[in-house]
């Protein structure tokens, strides 16, 4: 798990592995960050593990999004 606090500009960044995913509650995990910020206004960003193969998924991205398919 990676976490970033950004609460600067309004936002946690938690990074997760699907392993992960499986071990953490979120909801509690939001509770718990944002028990510790002072800024009234502050969010938390969750980036999950997908389940794709990562160089598939991007190679078809790049083709959808510059029209060679």
């Amino acid at each position: 798990m990676e976490i970033y606090n950004k609460s600067n500009k309004g936002y946690i960044e938690v990074w997760l592995t699907n392993e992960e995913q499986q071990m953490y509650d979120r909801a509690e995990l939001t509770e718990k960050l944002l028990s510790k910020v002072k800024v009234k206004k502050c969010k938390v960003v969750f980036f999950l593990s997908g389940q794709g193969d990562l160089f598939r998924c991007a190679e078809n991205l790049l083709i959808k999004n510059l029209g060679c398919a």
